[in-house]
Formats: C-alpha cells, sequence, structure tokens
C-alpha cells in the first residue's frame, strides 16, 4: 500500500496544477465558442467578445462616479 505522505504530496500537486489555468484562458475560450456560434448567422464578424487585454482594461478603469 502506497504510504499516505505520498498519497498527499500527489493530491496536493494536483490541486496546484488546477491553479495553473489563468483568468486570461477562460475569457479566450469563452470568445473561441462565441464565434464558432456565429458562424453561419447573420452576426457580423467583430461584433463579439472584445479581446483580453481591452476587456482587462475596461474592467480595471474608474467608472466615472453614478449620477
Amino acid at each position: 500500500m502506497m504510504p499516505k505522505h505520498l498519497l498527499i504530496l500527489g493530491l496536493l500537486g494536483s490541486l496546484t496544477a488546477c491553479g495553473l489555468t489563468s483568468t486570461q484562458a477562460v475569457y479566450e475560450q469563452i470568445r473561441a465558442q462565441e464565434r464558432a456560434k456565429a458562424v453561419g448567422t447573420s452576426v457580423l464578424p467583430g461584433t463579439g467578445l472584445p479581446p483580453y487585454d481591452a476587456y482587462q482594461k475596461e474592467r480595471t478603469d474608474p467608472k466615472p462616479p453614478a449620477r
């Protein structure tokens, strides 16, 4: 039987691998899915989600105060 410390080490290693998926990778995958769904429809190219850099800039820029 495998020692418990090796099992725990393996589990911790697999948990850290889950953290390697970045928010940018998730966002780009969503963009790709949206583009794939738009193929063959009347949706114009370029009307989908912006690139990740533009999205991140939009999120971090301070918004004007609401009136």
